[in-house]
């Protein structure tokens, strides 16, 4: 009886193997041509892409990373289903865990998506002045998670893209030049006319400053507690923004103080009443 039962055995192991080993080649063979299959759609699309956008590399690598992780667990699940596993409850758990997954990284997964739209829309580039988010700074970085601006200060400040896709963007750069506003505020006895002479003496003496789209210009824009509030308005491009305005602040008060005109600090008026 021993010999039998272990005649049967073998008799079963063969049958295993030819079985199940001839698929389980099957499944390795799908496995490894399909990786090499999607590894080659992979660089087509990759190809593809430079074509249209070829400075966007950040792009470029979302889409096919996208491509070719979406192509093998299509191969993976198709291997397994040659291997002789039944594939109808493995799908049930591989969605089931894909959206456990998904509530757990809902967040990242946001700022995966805002990436991608920030990417595909473009309404800023690297090197852009942008304001964003309650921030103003020049895009250093934009990666799929975040995107990094670098503020006048030289801080580093971190958005994550989630935000940044849906919320209010300022693209200052897009234009080649940004307009730059200088407040001035003179005492009510002061002549505007000659000031507005002098802040745009100051303007048209900077070569900085663009006639194009507009030659500089001087508004009255409040009439405040203690001072007449004016503005000079300019054209610039944006990498002379902040140098400009700090520059032309100073040059109005040196140049106003050599005309006579008084640049007055608030005051108020006590009056005492005599009992």
């Amino acid at each position: 009886m021993e010999l039998q039962d272990l005649s049967e055995f073998q008799t079963e192991a063969m049958h295993i193997v030819t079985v199940y080993g001839f698929k389980v080649v099957q499944a390795l063979a799908c496995l490894i041509i399909g990786f090499y299959i999607a590894n080659k759609i992979g660089d087509v699309v990759a190809s593809q892409v430079k074509k249209k956008s070829n400075n966007n590399h950040a792009l470029i690598d979302f889409i096919v990373s996208l491509t070719k992780i979406t192509l093998k667990v299509i191969i993976m699940v198709t291997a397994i289903g040659m291997a002789g596993v039944e594939t109808t409850s493995f799908i049930a758990m591989l969605g089931s865990a894909g959206l456990a997954i998904g509530l757990a990284l809902q967040g990242s997964l946001a700022n995966v998506a805002g990436g991608a739209l920030v990417l595909t829309l473009r309404p800023f580039k690297k090197g852009e002045l942008i304001e964003a988010q309650g921030h103003l700074g020049t895009v250093e970085d934009i990666g799929l998670f975040a995107t990094t601006i670098k503020t006048p200060h030289r801080r580093h400040i971190f958005i994550p893209n989630g935000a940044l896709a849906g919320g209010v963007i300022k693209n200052y750069t897009r234009e080649g030049f940004v307009r730059c506003d200088v407040p001035i505020g003179i005492a009510y006895d002061a002549d505007i006319k000659k000031t507005r002479d002098v802040l745009l003496n100051i303007a048209n003496n900077d070569k900085r400053v663009l006639r194009d789209p507009e030659e500089p210009v001087v508004w009255v824009v409040n009439l405040g507690d203690s001072s007449v509030d004016l503005q000079l308005r300019v054209h610039i491009s944006v990498d002379d923004y902040w140098n400009f305005l700090f520059e032309t602040t100073e040059a109005a008060k040196l140049a106003l103080d050599d005309n006579g005109i008084e640049i007055p600090f608030p005051q108020r008026v006590v009056h005492m009443k005599q009992s």
